[in-house]
């Protein structure tokens, strides 16, 4: 395959929304060893049956594939913290979480909704990869909700319902999107030079008005993941940014603005303004989070991006 067909295939492959695990075993001399993938299914009941995918390049490929048992913890939305580690070439990653032996002595990551203990079933070469077979022994489950995946990046599930809810009962709700093109947001700029993101119109806040709205102005877009939420008391509302990406010559009161050239003093709001200072940082480094607040302050929690077993240490 090409290397335009890889990602071709790569981002086919991405429009399904995954779980997020920990995929965890422990060498011959005992050392644990684990990465984050998304590469995590049941296949049968009776057998119990579950499967992973390691990818070759992975350090520890060799380890799982020597080990006669390993271990999945499929995490919560409390730990994308976890997910970033053991995304992470961290060589000490382990001494960095918090886990206790299970049974065979595999780690287990405690917080995590369930935790399966299996011993290896079969081995089967596939590609670039390589697909374990494990024989469910034990599982451990837990309440609270799921950690997901979508298109590169985390999301957590029901997360945009509670804040439209919350907004719902104590102000308006303002949905608008940083829409990126080849290192260019698009903008709305009035005729004072005061610059914005888009944002649906009065009537049609909601995800699927914004992105008719764009559609309607005759622009490709494609929304993948929420950004930023705060309050903004200057202006009485709140507001859910989400990321998108975006084709088309720009309409008429929009502008395209490379990130380097965004006038941040002109910005409408200055939530916007730390928000669209935050995206040029994070665009340099091709690392994102979503910002939990309001205007004055708030949590970034960062969305490090996992793959199917690449990102190993």
């Amino acid at each position: 395959m090409t290397e335009a067909d890889k990602s071709a295939l790569r981002d086919a492959f991405g429009s399904f929304a995954t779980g997020v695990t920990v995929v965890t075993t422990r060498q011959a001399d005992g050392t644990p060893r684990g990465f984050t993938a998304n590469s995590f299914t049941s296949v049968s009941l009776d057998p119990p049956l579950l499967l992973i995918c390691v990818a070759k390049t992975a350090q520890s490929c060799s380890t799982f594939c020597a080990a006669s048992h390993f271990a999945v913890n499929v995490l919560s939305e409390e730990q994308r913290d976890v997910s970033g580690l053991f995304a992470s070439r961290a060589p000490d990653k382990f001494d960095q979480s918090d886990w206790r032996p299970g049974p065979e002595g595999m780690p287990i990551l405690p917080g995590s909704l369930c935790s399966f203990v299996c011993a290896r079933h079969a081995e089967i070469d596939a590609g670039d990869h390589v697909v374990l077979m494990g024989r469910v022994l034990s599982f451990e489950m837990r309440g609270g909700a799921p950690l997901g995946y979508h298109r590169g990046s985390y999301f957590s599930i029901g997360l945009e319902d509670r804040l439209v809810d919350a907004a719902a009962g104590q102000g308006g709700m303002r949905i608008g999107a940083i829409m990126e093109r080849d290192g260019a947001l698009l903008l709305r700029r009035d005729a004072a030079g005061r610059v914005s993101v888009p944002v649906a119109p009065a009537g049609a806040g909601s995800v699927t008005g914004l992105a008719a709205h764009l559609g309607a102005l005759g622009l490709t877009v494609q929304l993948d993941h929420l950004y930023s939420v705060y309050k903004d008391p200057q202006h009485g509302h709140h507001a859910m940014i989400y990321h998108g990406t975006v084709d088309g010559p720009a309409p008429a009161g929009m502008v395209y603005l490379p990130l380097e050239d965004i006038p941040l003093d002109k910005m409408h709001s200055a939530p916007e303004r730390s928000m669209l200072a935050r995206y040029r940082q994070e665009y340099k480094h091709g690392q994102f989070g979503i910002y939990q607040g309001n205007a004055d302050q708030g949590v970034v929690r960062v969305m490090p991006m996992p793959t199917s077993g690449d990102l190993d240490g």
